[in-house]
């Protein structure tokens, strides 16, 4: 029963992620949750952006708000640029990239243009922006008509050959009209030309850009794969629907052919050194003059510069992961960068989406119903939540690899709350109810091992050493027979929860109620180490509470009611027991019998407390006791020894144990025969205590063995003959 309950769980837990699983790949397919994927992404580029990761060989060279100060209003004429190339190439700069659109013919004059054009065919390594023209949609194959015929020698630095595989109608590559180049006397001057275009996510960031472009069935390069085809001597490219591989480098690409940025950090946090534009000149005027320059050129040597503005107002403002406020030439160093570097970010498949997803949702949902322990279940939950989002932190910051976040981890929440519904709906009211039943008869515990295991609530049992506690109230019949029914009621319902509290306290099980009496188990389901002791503490706690009960009946009128009570342990056979229909769980054995005959032999030594021998060998380390008889009870052959136990270890008062000591000194002489020296000691006993019950039985017996001796082979048993 135990498997086919288990095998239930694990189906209802299979359904539950399966359909949780199927609702996350349709979500997934709408795009709905877009937007949120996108801003988890921002949280691991805030979060673990690292930027020594970023080289070392990137520099800007700012159109800030100092140099506009010396030099005067912007746009300023481009001779200065070519100064400023001219600087740079003697620097040693490897490569020089602008970020200037130079579009249209100078407006100071054509000679600035042409001072410009000769510093970049001198230096050999400028690049230069363009812009491509018309709204971009997806490539299908269909032929763009011309915006302008571009000189072959202008469409070699601007574009790349792709092998035959790379047809425009492969991809899906963003395609234009046409392009919307330098200035031609520039773009001849210029080592190669690059586009700039920028195209944001759908909130306004950007994250991504497109490596290629189409226009007149032309592989067109964006400025930063120019520059990396040129530093990586890579003359053709081939392009596949998820990459790019140019000369020795793979870039992964989106569905959308993009390629995402692994961003290192920000202008502001200086992920790449910045030198104003105005230092720059001014070292070169300091060179041309013999002075030695403001800025030492080993700055630049070796050294990909870009040119840009970052002047308030002069710049096209971009939203990236790291920055609202971001300069776009960042994003083209950054496309740079990574691809330099072979540090690319690469969305994961559909494949790797749909298996961890449903890995989480069947995981999420099978230990939800498979585990008993609510904090247990939580806590392996909330473990896979986090287990799976330091996964997707390493991917993402040792191998590039962005996994979804937000629909994972949506579909494990998903997962949790309609597990937790369903239990909720089925086994979650059966267990309520099984609870509300339980809650009455049993501790709190004892009830929470049964909660955490219902399969074991079923017919058979179980063999366990267990202590069996009965009691009952003394002359309940006499008593019954002076109340009304009402009163009677009443107060055997006071008497009872009392009794009833007190055993739950000690982690005992309320068996049964026998009219005025309980059955009580300690031990079980539960397994109690010191369950005999359990029990003796639950006996000594009633009958304290039952004299404190007596004196307040006492001032009442109602009658003062005693109990009587029997304890014994042994190996029992515990378990539910009855028919399907209707079950009780109880136990069977010797050791109950026992337990019931010494509750009732308490009345024959006027004792209120009897323990079997088992029970005081378990609980001796914590009793105080003392041996009352060797005994045969009503259909036993084996006697057995019995105690009275009178206190908690070390709680006896010393006026108790007088009498005791007295007492276990006739006892000792009863045992060897001389029941004159016993026969004293039972009197000396009852001087210091009249009322004590066994002392009393032994001196009458000692008196008759003194008339009548017993047979010499006398063992000292004696036969209960009733219960």
């Amino acid at each position: 029963m135990q498997a086919a309950t288990r095998y239930n769980k694990v189906i209802s837990g299979t359904l539950v992620g399966g359909a949780v699983w199927l609702l996350a790949l349709a979500l997934h397919g709408s795009g709905w949750l877009t937007v949120t994927e996108l801003k988890t992404l921002d949280h691991r580029f805030h979060r673990y952006a690292d930027s020594t990761k970023a080289g070392n060989d990137i520099v800007l060279v700012a159109v800030d708000e100092s140099s506009l100060e010396s030099y005067g209003q912007w746009p300023w004429s481009r001779d200065r640029h070519g100064y400023v190339v001219h600087y740079l190439k003697e620097a040693g700069a490897k490569a020089v990239v602008f970020d200037l659109l130079f579009l249209e013919p100078d407006r100071s004059g054509e000679e600035f243009d042409a001072v410009f054009a000769e510093e970049m065919r001198g230096a050999g390594n400028v690049y230069l922006p363009f812009l491509m023209q018309d709204e971009q949609q997806p490539s299908n194959g269909s032929t763009t008509s011309s915006a302008q015929e571009y000189p072959p020698d202008i469409l070699r630095k601007a574009t790349i050959a792709l092998d035959d595989q790379s047809a425009p109608s492969t991809g899906t590559a963003p395609t234009y009209s046409g392009a919307k180049l330098p200035l031609p006397l520039l773009a001849q001057a210029a080592h190669g030309l690059g586009y700039i275009n920028l195209t944001p996510d759908i909130d306004g960031t950007t994250r991504r850009l497109p490596p290629l472009a189409y226009a007149q069935q032309q592989a067109f390069l964006h400025i930063s794969t120019t520059v990396a085809r040129d530093l990586l001597q890579a003359d053709r490219a081939s392009l596949h629907p998820r990459e790019l591989r140019l000369g020795p480098v793979t870039i992964p690409l989106t569905a959308e052919q993009d390629m995402v940025i692994d961003w290192h950090g920000s202008l502001e946090n200086r992920v790449y050194p910045v030198y104003p534009i105005g230092a720059v000149l001014r070292s070169f005027t300091d060179i041309q003059g013999g002075k030695p320059p403001l800025l030492d050129p080993a700055l630049f040597r070796d050294k990909i510069v870009f040119i840009a503005t970052t002047a308030a107002g002069t710049y096209d403002l971009r939203v990236t992961p790291l920055s609202p406020f971001a300069p776009g030439v960042l994003i083209h160093m950054s496309a740079l960068d990574n691809m330099l570097r072979h540090r690319h970010l690469q969305p994961a498949s559909w494949g790797i989406f749909a298996a961890s997803t449903l890995v989480l949702t069947l995981a999420t949902a099978w230990a939800f119903m498979l585990m008993q322990s609510q904090w247990v279940k939580a806590a392996t939950i909330a473990g896979l939540a986090a287990a799976y989002y330091g996964l997707a932190v390493h991917a993402f910051t040792s191998h590039g690899l962005w996994l979804d976040l937000t629909i994972p981890e949506g579909a494990l929440a998903v997962s949790f709350a309609t597990a937790a519904t369903v239990e909720y709906l089925t086994e979650g009211r059966q267990r309520r109810q099984l609870r509300m039943v339980f809650d009455k008869y049993m501790a709190a515990e004892v009830v929470d091992e049964i909660m955490r295991n219902p399969e074991a609530i079923r017919l058979g049992g179980e063999k366990k050493e267990l202590s069996v506690l009965f009691s009952d109230i003394a002359g309940f019949t006499s008593i019954s027979e002076q109340m009304d029914p009402e009163r009677l009621v009443e107060l055997l319902n006071q008497y009872l929860s009392a009794m009833t509290e007190i055993i739950l306290r000690h982690r005992g099980n309320v068996n049964k109620y026998l009219g005025d009496g309980i059955m009580a188990i300690f031990g079980a389901p539960r397994g109690e180490p010191n369950h005999a002791s359990l029990a003796c503490f639950a006996a000594l706690d009633s009958q304290a509470e039952l004299a404190r009960l007596r004196e307040r009946w006492k001032t009442e009128g109602q009658p003062e009611i005693s109990a009587r009570i029997g304890i014994n342990s042994g190996w029992l056979v515990v378990g539910n027991m009855g028919s399907q229909a209707r079950m009780e769980y109880t136990v069977m054995g010797d050791a109950v019998n026992l337990a019931s005959r010494l509750e009732g032999a308490n009345k024959f030594y006027d004792t209120l407390i009897l323990l079997g021998p088992r029970t005081y060998e378990l609980a001796a380390g914590d009793i105080e006791a003392r041996e009352v008889d060797r005994m045969r009870v009503k259909g036993k052959q084996e006697p057995v020894v019995v105690f009275e136990l009178l206190a908690r270890k070390g709680d006896l008062p010393d006026e108790r144990r007088r009498v005791i000591e007295t007492y276990r000194a006739g006892l000792e002489a009863y045992k060897q025969r001389d029941f004159k020296t016993a026969a004293t000691q039972f009197e000396a006993t009852l001087a210091l205590d009249p009322k004590d019950g066994p002392a009393r039985v032994y001196l009458e017996r000692a008196k008759e063995y003194l008339i009548a001796p017993p047979p010499e082979e006398w063992d000292g048993v004696y036969e209960l003959t009733s219960k």
